[in-house]
């Protein structure tokens, strides 16, 4: 069953049976587009109990029968708001969960993680997300509960106003198609196709590795957390989005520093993006280069960031230049804001974690009217347009399906 390119859509593909021993599952792939458009970070493969589908009998404990389905959220065992955020207690209560309709008189049709007690298949009638399996595989709860909690945060973007009360809502534009009813096993040989395009659907331009962005999240946490909390407080977006745009803007560049360096030193540290001065870039934005800069606001000011850019040089065992540097902050915040807000670096604002969160807060909730509403819409917005910003959300989403996984969202 092709998908319709309207609205948001999950494409579950059965490719057939899988077996060890006397247990058995439909094993499929599925890929989440929006308006046709493949979204990066949110595919893999899952796991279903065997067919054939069968709508027709309530508690049947068949899979579903192929068509597509409306989502809701849910409530109950499973959770779409206010599931646990426990990572030590593998199946602790509640975890997330997403509800599909349309397969009456059969209900309770959930996509949930694999958990125990049965890791090769936790499911009579719902879907399991996972990472690729062979036939003896179990899956993974933390991985296939991120990537449910994946699926939640790219609907809460889609159509938040669903997520605003704690009561199972309609998901407006938000479909499930299933496809398929194989009856034959899947040959654990054609896995590795299967694995192959599911790593070709991750962006291939991550700044940081999953380990990575997980360390980031972390840190943040520890060292921000109530602030990053209230920040947070009323709006679309939550912690994990936060630590992801840092995953994306800067951790890259003092993941290294943890532990050699206080907090402090870290977050004052973060003067980054020489663009339009370094060799073989440019920039299109005010200003342009140093010499721009210097014309428009003078020399002490020019000197004195670029003497803060030479202090994250020499950090970094790199010889002094005569550049201004145009971001920052541990968020980035973009020297073109200087001509609205120039207290802000002048008087070396970014020093405060504070400030640099207002900053990027405000900027997201002006993205957000833009965008309608749109989560990940802001998000693009916020790094600008063009195939830049779309691979900058695309990045942002995979980081903050890590980042979920880490603070245990």
């Amino acid at each position: 069953m092709p998908i319709t390119n309207k609205g948001w859509e999950l494409h579950v593909k059965r490719l057939g049976v899988q077996k060890k021993g006397s247990l058995k599952r439909t094993y499929g792939d599925y890929q989440v587009y929006i308006d046709g458009k493949a979204e990066g970070g949110l595919s893999g493969h899952m796991c279903e109990t065997i067919g054939p589908g069968d709508n027709k009998k309530k508690n049947n404990g068949k899979r579903i029968q192929q068509g597509t389905y409306p989502l809701w959220t849910q409530f109950g065992r499973y959770r779409t708001i206010g599931y646990s955020k426990d990572l030590a207690t593998p199946g602790a209560s509640h975890m997330p969960g997403l509800l599909l309709h349309g397969a009456e008189p059969r209900d309770g049709i959930l996509i949930h993680p694999g958990h125990p007690p049965s890791l090769y298949l936790s499911s009579i009638g719902c879907f399991n997300p996972t990472n690729p399996l062979s036939s003896d595989d179990v899956m993974n709860i933390w991985d296939s509960r991120a990537r449910v909690i994946a699926l939640i945060e790219s609907l809460k973007g889609f159509f938040p106003n669903a997520f605003v009360h704690e009561t199972s809502t309609h998901i407006k534009g938000a479909t499930v198609i299933v496809d398929g009813e194989p009856k034959d096993a899947v040959p654990d040989a054609m896995l590795k196709e299967f694995a192959s395009a599911n790593v070709m659907a991750t962006p291939a331009s991550l700044p940081v590795s999953k380990k990575g962005a997980k360390q980031c999240a972390e840190w943040m946490v520890k060292n921000f957390g109530a602030e990053l909390t209230q920040a947070v407080k009323g709006k679309p977006y939550e912690v994990e989005h936060l630590c992801a745009i840092v995953c994306q803007e800067t951790a890259y560049k003092w993941l290294k520093w943890i532990g050699k360096h206080p907090t402090k030193t870290i977050i004052d540290r973060c003067v980054f993006d020489a663009s339009g001065d370094y060799p073989g870039t440019s920039r299109s934005a005010f200003p342009q280069n140093t010499a721009a800069f210097r014309k428009r606001f003078g020399k002490k000011l020019t000197d004195l960031l670029i003497e803060e850019a030479n202090i994250t040089r020499r950090l970094q065992d790199y010889g002094d230049q005569v550049w201004v540097y145009k971001g920052y902050g541990i968020l980035q915040y973009d020297l073109q804001h200087i001509e609205s807000d120039e207290s802000f670096f002048s008087e070396r604002k970014w020093y405060s974690f504070d400030e640099c969160l207002s900053r990027c807060c405000s900027e997201l909730d002006t993205k957000l009217v833009d965008s309608k509403g749109d989560l990940w819409g802001a998000i693009r917005r916020y790094n600008g347009s063009g195939d830049r910003a779309q691979k900058y959300m695309e990045n942002v989403k995979v980081f903050t399906m890590y980042c979920a996984e880490a603070i245990g969202r």
